[in-house]
């Protein structure tokens, strides 16, 4: 799926990312593809995703999440 990084947090190592559903999701800085992916990583920054839903007890805010992220290239003009 397609989305954007809408909050990016680097000092707790998550973000943000919502989908083209205009769902947003939780994701970890390990649910990035490349691992130096998510200290290259912008707000407003586009993105392909797996969207999955995190059943587990500790899950919060439905447990929507983003894994298998990967950073899209920008639009050039």
């Amino acid at each position: 799926m397609l989305g954007t990084i809408i909050r990016l947090v680097p000092n707790k190592g998550y973000a943000f990312v919502r989908g083209e559903d205009g769902i947003s999701r939780f994701s970890h800085c390990r649910s990035f593809v490349d691992p130096l992916a998510f200290d290259r990583a912008r707000e407003g920054q586009a993105v392909e995703f797996d969207p999955v839903i995190d059943t587990s007890a500790h899950a919060r805010s439905g447990g929507a999440r983003a894994i298998n992220i990967v950073l899209l290239p920008a639009e050039k003009p």
